[in-house]
């Protein structure tokens, strides 16, 4: 990364000069300041050229992501969404060390598809991820964001720990400490006036559309890090928030990767926050800004990748199916949706599912599982009350090597 924040400036020159180009930097015709205070320094950010090279990137690589995935089934791509999306909240709750099975994830969406009342622990955000691209989500105050909280982590906490349920009007009345390897690193700001205060700021800001969607992402990301409202779930609706806005202004996906990157990158995204709330940065959130959106660029990278690499082996088994001629043009598409399951979710998919996306009733799929199964081109687990099928590749191999 080739930026270099306040916070590097400082140790590299001394006192004299460092002030210049700190006052240099906030003064600059590329500023934008802002009505908050961290350590008692006005907060503000500056349109830095290796930022807007990056927001250049960002952009470049969701229009070749978009036109990879345009040649993709539909089905396929949702299905690819499922998958990431059971990811994003897997490793949303690693981060806080809370571990969560994937199967228990997938059941959950299908409690939520079927519509079936239960007091799943995980409803609540696993609901908000699978309405994500949805839902229009009101984000223009406090109460919208205690709001939120309530509707994807409260039945959750009082589950974990009532006394980590908010005690304020809205928020947290009391101080909380942010810990990193068993020290503390932050305080969240205190008193709840303040907070309320802070968050309605912060959220002007998201909505603020003279400033560039990543880069409102960007603060509001951090803005809320540093404020921490809650006692607990700060770092998880934090997440969503950010995915849901970046889902909304750009592809799908980013929505659901973000967390995974995070995770990967735990020591850096700490590193941008540690490095921002230091005194020696001068409240300068492009040091945030900066270190954020590369998280993003590399996301994008990855999300290239990964796509390319699942189209290929899509291809190649999709034009093996397509020459079997055992069987009919049907049983094709069937097994080609299991294919698809089989590379884009790899989790398997439900009867249920099966039935809507091919439009075909329960009897016809029930047949077509019947028979695939005799013929060994099914596989299938159970997980709780659901079974999941899938194509077995292998098998599909072995019948192209014998023709």
């Amino acid at each position: 990364m080739n930026y270099k924040s306040l916070y590097k400036q400082f140790v590299m020159n001394d006192n004299q000069k460092f002030e210049e180009l700190y006052k240099n930097k906030f003064n600059s015709s590329s500023s934008v300041k802002f009505d908050l205070y961290i350590k008692d320094y006005q907060a503000f950010f500056t349109y830095d050229v290796e930022i807007m090279k990056l927001i250049s990137k960002i952009k470049e690589l969701d229009n070749k992501v978009n036109k990879l995935l345009s040649n993709l089934p539909i089905s396929a791509i949702n299905q690819y969404l499922r998958k990431i999306m059971v990811e994003e909240i897997e490793y949303s709750n690693k981060i806080e060390s809370i571990v969560i099975n994937k199967n228990d994830i997938n059941n959950t969406v299908n409690e939520i598809e079927k519509k079936i009342h239960s007091k799943n622990r995980l409803k609540g955000i696993v609901e908000k991820y699978f309405l994500m691209n949805d839902e229009e989500l009101k984000l223009e105050t406090s109460i919208d964001i205690r709001k939120l909280y309530d509707e994807m982590l409260y039945d959750e906490i009082i589950l974990e720990d009532p006394n980590n349920l908010p005690d304020g009007k809205v928020f947290r009345k009391d101080s909380v400490h942010v810990y990193n390897g068993g020290r503390s690193i932050h305080n969240g700001i205190v008193p709840e006036d303040k907070i309320i205060n802070y968050m309605d700021k912060a959220l002007n800001i998201l909505n603020d559309s003279e400033i560039d969607i990543l880069i409102r992402v960007a603060i509001f990301h951090y803005l809320f890090g540093y404020i921490h409202p809650f006692y607990d779930g700060n770092g998880r609706i934090n997440r969503f928030i950010s995915s849901y806005a970046l889902s909304k202004n750009y592809n799908k996906i980013i929505g659901y990767k973000l967390s995974m990157l995070i995770y990967q990158n735990l020591s850096t995204y700490y590193e941008a926050f540690n490095h921002t709330n230091d005194i020696r940065n001068r409240a300068d959130i492009s040091t945030f800004i900066y270190s954020f959106l590369y998280i993003v660029y590399q996301t994008y990278i990855k999300i290239e990748e990964e796509i390319l690499e699942v189209i290929k082996k899509y291809d190649y088994y999709k034009d093996i199916v397509s020459s079997l001629t055992f069987l009919n043009k049907l049983e094709k598409d069937f097994l080609l949706l299991l294919v698809q399951t089989s590379i884009f979710k790899e989790s398997g998919i439900t009867k249920m599912n099966i039935q809507n996306i091919l439009n075909k009733g329960n009897t016809t799929i029930t047949a077509y599982l019947s028979k695939f199964r005799n013929l060994e081109l099914l596989n299938e687990e159970t997980s709780g009350r659901y079974v999941y099928y899938f194509a077995n590749l292998k098998r599909i191999d072995d019948l192209t090597n014998k023709e």
